[in-house]
């Protein structure tokens, strides 16, 4: 999603705003980030001379006032598929129980037949348009909570009638998906659902999807999340074919700009941190060694699992010009817990400390740990997501550089 207009609303309550659109079609009214995703958001359906009369409540919200026939009916799917949009879209803010899930989603359905046959507007374009959303709309709201990250699901012998005949292929035909605002976020959930059985590999998952411009979309999504430049010029290079549209090739292009300064060779952001001492380090002190830095916590399980083999790799190295420098990013209140596991665990190397909120994460676009970066003898970018200590090429990597 992308934020076109943006109002305060007066001390009243009431907001008014005016813009051009790019396109005839849905677009979202409501508040909050676009980092929320469609949660407090609602569609309405713009053709470029429109007036749009709404009011925004803490329940959703409603028509006033005069607004055309699309709206209206538009409005008139929404209420009749409420429920189901609040029991998944907003699973986040309730019980985080799936009770009941199912029986609403059937009593939607069963709804949703011939809804939009009965609710036709003169306007072609967008009784077609309405059709694919009744559609379109059950699949999402399904999907969002089927998938969502917590550790009791439903077994899938519990699944009900809908769920149970879904075909996530009946969506990835064509690129109808991506004229909703949840588009690219349903397209990400449709792949999961169909290769829930198949291997997790990301070329599977690719190909999986058998329309050539949403596998480009699909590779795109990804190729946003690429930690390095090697991985983002990986997936450009393997899936460039798909990248057909010109708002593809605009989006590949932004996504390269932003990334260009980790790639090989760029210099490297510079750091500096606080050891157990106190004493003030920074990366720059150690020009002329490779340096490994290590991102983690004393809470992170996988960090900790990485321990054993990075204190292999500091013997394998000893004497040699390479220096292994662990940057804590645990709550500042944690500073002890910090400095306790250093000794208990007696952990070598240059251990500094940032703290949760480091400017570190935010340079290096680091949103997950443990995360480690390799950096060569003249101060410049090896690989900002390396290998880990426990993947042999770590060592490899090492070797190479230090030669």
């Amino acid at each position: 999603m992308t934020e076109v207009a943006v109002v305060t609303p007066a001390a009243n309550g009431a907001f008014s705003f005016t813009f051009k659109p790019l396109y005839k079609g849905y677009y979202l009214v409501g508040v909050g980030s676009v980092n929320n995703g469609t949660q407090d958001k609602f569609k309405v359906y713009v053709k470029g001379d429109d007036q749009i009369n709404l009011e925004l409540t803490n329940a959703g919200y409603m028509l006033v006032g005069r607004n055309n026939k699309e709206n209206q009916v538009l409005e008139q799917w929404y209420k009749t598929a409420w429920k189901l949009e609040r029991k998944t879209v907003y699973f986040d803010r309730g019980p985080r129980s799936f009770a009941g899930f199912f029986p609403i989603l059937e009593e939607t359905v069963e709804k949703a037949r011939n809804w939009s046959n009965l609710h036709q507007t003169g306007n072609v374009e967008f009784d077609a348009l309405m059709k694919h959303t009744v559609d379109y709309d059950l699949g999402y709201y399904a999907l969002t909570l089927l998938l969502y990250p917590t550790a009791s699901k439903p077994r899938e012998e519990d699944y009900s009638p809908y769920v149970t005949n879904f075909d996530a292929d009946q969506f990835l035909q064509d690129e109808v998906l991506l004229r909703f605002p949840y588009g690219l976020k349903m397209l990400g959930h449709l792949v999961a659902f169909k290769n829930k059985g198949l291997d997790n590999d990301f070329g599977s998952r690719v190909m999986s999807i058998p329309n050539d411009r949403l596998k480009g979309d699909y590779a795109l999504a990804y190729a946003a999340t690429a930690k390095s430049y090697a991985r983002f010029a990986e997936i450009a290079a393997q899936y460039g074919k798909y990248f057909v549209r010109e708002d593809q090739q605009s989006t590949l292009a932004a996504i390269e700009s932003k990334i260009n300064i980790y790639k090989t060779g760029a210099a490297a952001i510079n750091f500096t941190y606080p050891d157990v001492k106190g004493k003030q380090v920074s990366l720059a002190d150690f020009k002329g060694k490779v340096v490994l830095v290590d991102i983690w916590a004393t809470w992170c399980g996988p960090c900790v699992k990485e321990i054993p083999s990075l204190k292999q790799l500091e013997q394998e190295f000893h004497g040699q010009d390479v220096v292994f420098v662990s940057i804590s990013v645990d709550d500042p209140k944690d500073k002890k817990v910090w400095e306790k596991f250093i000794v208990d665990k007696q952990l070598g190397g240059v251990q500094l400390f940032a703290g949760a909120k480091a400017q570190i994460k935010r340079d290096y676009k680091i949103s997950g740990i443990p995360r480690f970066m390799l950096f060569d003898k003249q101060g410049k970018i090896i690989d900002v997501d390396s290998p880990r200590p426990s993947d042999p090429e770590l060592k490899e990597i090492l070797v190479k550089y230090l030669q």
